[in-house]
This record gives C-alpha cells, sequence and structure tokens, in this order.
C-alpha cells in the first residue's frame, strides 16, 4: 500500500482518514471525501446481472451513508487495500448486531483528493441469510 501523505496532499484522497471515520463509524467525516457530483452503485453479489443500485450527489450518497452506518454494527476495513493517486480498492468487513456479516468490496475513482466515483459490491458472509433476504444491503 502506497502512502496516501507523501507528495501533493491536495490532490490525493488521504486513506487512513476514511478508514478512520468507516471504522467509527462517522458519517459526517465520511461525506467530507466525496466531490458534490459524486455516484454510488451498489451491486448485490448474489444478483450480478441485476442493475446496480444507483445514487448520484452528495446529497443522496449522505443519506445512505447515514442509513448504512446508523445500524448496530461494526466496521472493519482490511489492511490489504490498494491506494493509487486516482483508484483505490478495499474491502470492509460488517458485522451486526444480530450476528449478520456482510463484506463490501469498494473500487473509487478519485480526482483531485475527492471521491467522484464508487462501487461496491455487497455480499453476504459465510453463514448468514438475512441480507439474502432482503434485511441487508443493496435493494434487489
Amino acid at each position: 500500500m502506497r502512502d496516501m501523505t507523501q507528495g501533493k496532499s491536495d490532490r490525493r484522497l488521504d486513506f487512513e482518514a476514511l478508514r478512520d471515520a468507516i471504522e467509527r463509524p462517522d458519517p459526517d467525516l465520511m461525506l467530507g471525501f466525496y466531490a458534490e457530483d459524486a455516484r454510488l452503485s451498489i451491486v448485490n453479489a448474489h444478483t450480478p446481472h441485476a442493475s446496480p443500485f444507483e445514487l448520484r450527489g452528495k446529497w443522496e450518497i449522505d443519506r445512505h451513508l447515514r442509513a448504512a452506518f446508523g445500524h448496530d454494527a461494526s466496521h472493519r476495513v482490511e489492511w490489504d487495500a490498494d491506494v493509487g493517486e486516482d483508484r483505490v480498492t478495499f474491502r470492509e468487513a460488517c458485522e451486526y448486531s444480530d450476528g449478520d456479516r456482510v463484506v463490501v468490496e469498494t473500487t473509487l475513482e478519485v480526482l483531485d483528493g475527492k471521491i467522484v466515483r464508487q462501487v461496491d459490491v455487497v455480499a453476504s458472509d459465510a453463514g448468514t441469510t438475512r441480507h439474502e433476504e432482503g434485511g441487508r444491503g443493496p435493494p434487489s
């Protein structure tokens, strides 16, 4: 993983700060990483040919972050992130108080230090069923 603090810090995403915001979780801090016209696509890994759930603009993303991170859950970004100047990929493991686990494979496209496009592929972790029944994750 490359250090995001080297070079022109205003041109690079501060991945460590984003990781911290996700793991707290802090939706207000997370929202600050997005460009005003950012797009977020959420794909259900169990139905890969279905159309992704699309969010456009910071306002829609804000509502999503508050819903997704408002549950009683732990969020952990795994350390094997691939951080580049204009692209970041990482895996997030989420565990809910009822025992459900969800894994999110995230790809971020970054421009001038802001997220302009995000694609999340969401899957239930082995042994869970609530996500597949519509309890967690993106709409089907």
